[in-house]
């Protein structure tokens, strides 16, 4: 019988990811999962935006708004009209899991309608270096709180806890856990399903990325939603530990491959030459090429070791 990408979502979220539920619980991740529409709750007051760009998180209640990640200006204001429809109190705080354009453009958007936006000290750094435009300055909108390892923020009863642990897809990646819902957003520390994207040149590390997923594998428990900066859905845009953990094995497997063939004296091109990574499948190309830029990258490492 073959299973649906759904389906392996669905059982992904409730035995590979752990959840472990019964009774009125599963009920409800069976109707988030029946639910295909952009804009959605996936536990309590805490939902995601799928658009543009990476995953945007989003929390809503009596006690605060706040929101994770912006994607693009146009994606963020149907983001924002979605959002209006919950709630009409002002957002108190948007967050940045890191620089990328994906992720932080509809910062642009949002900075009249939010005074306050977060980031892990490097990602505005990096945003002024990378994202820049001669002419188009004012453009890249970056963060006027930012914090180095560790910050918690208070939204009434909420706490959102902001944490940065290694360089990892870049030198700047943060995640954010709302402590109610127990909810993670990981940014672009998991593409699930895909080839990630590897920003060599913003100090991203192989080794780094799979400490920090396994660091979050360890403080987080088996009930936590994580929320993933890339799915190929909405659906496929959050759930349980399982892409963790495959994410994980995929950048120590791309690591050792390459610092392998570099050993025995393979040149940068003819190890691009590969159509795939030894005990890595499942993965797909969300863009032509990325397996080669993948390839490309990890030999650059290799090559620096």
């Amino acid at each position: 019988m073959k299973i649906t990408r759904k389906d392996f979502l669905k059982s992904s979220l409730i035995l590979g990811g752990g959840f472990f539920l019964q009774g009125s619980r599963l009920n409800s991740i069976a109707k988030i999962l029946q639910d295909d529409s952009n804009f959605k709750i996936i536990r309590g007051n805490v939902g995601i935006y799928f658009g543009g760009g990476g995953t945007i998180g989003w929390y809503a209640n009596e006690d605060g708004v706040a929101v994770i990640d912006t994607q693009f200006p146009k994606d963020a204001e149907i983001f924002h009209n979605d959002l209006k429809k919950k709630t009409q109190r002002k957002i108190d705080l948007l967050f940045n899991t890191h620089h990328h354009r994906d992720h932080t453009s509809g910062n642009y958007y949002f900075k009249d309608f939010v005074d306050t936006i977060i980031a892990q000290e490097n990602c505005p750094k990096l945003q002024k270096e990378r994202n820049m435009e001669k002419g188009k300055e004012e453009l890249v909108v970056v963060a006027n709180k930012t914090f180095k390892e560790k910050m918690t923020f208070e939204l009434g009863k909420q706490k959102i806890n902001a944490y940065h642990y290694y360089n990892a897809h870049t030198g700047g990646d943060a995640i954010y856990h709302l402590e109610n819902e127990n909810v993670v957003h990981l940014g672009d520390l998991v593409f699930n399903g895909f080839y990630p994207a590897i920003d060599i040149d913003a100090g991203a590390s192989l080794t780094g990325w799979a400490d920090y997923l396994n660091k979050v594998l360890s403080q987080f428990s088996e009930d936590t939603i994580f929320i993933y900066g890339h799915g190929s859905t909405a659906n496929e845009s959050f759930g349980g530990k399982e892409p963790l953990k495959l994410m994980s094995d995929y950048v120590i497997k791309l690591r050792d491959f390459a610092e392998k063939e570099f050993k025995a004296g393979k040149t940068k091109e003819e190890f691009m030459e590969n159509t795939s990574i030894p005990g890595v499948t499942g993965r797909v190309e969300k863009w032509q090429g990325a397996l080669k830029r993948n390839l490309e990258v990890g030999y650059m490492f290799a090559a620096r070791s």
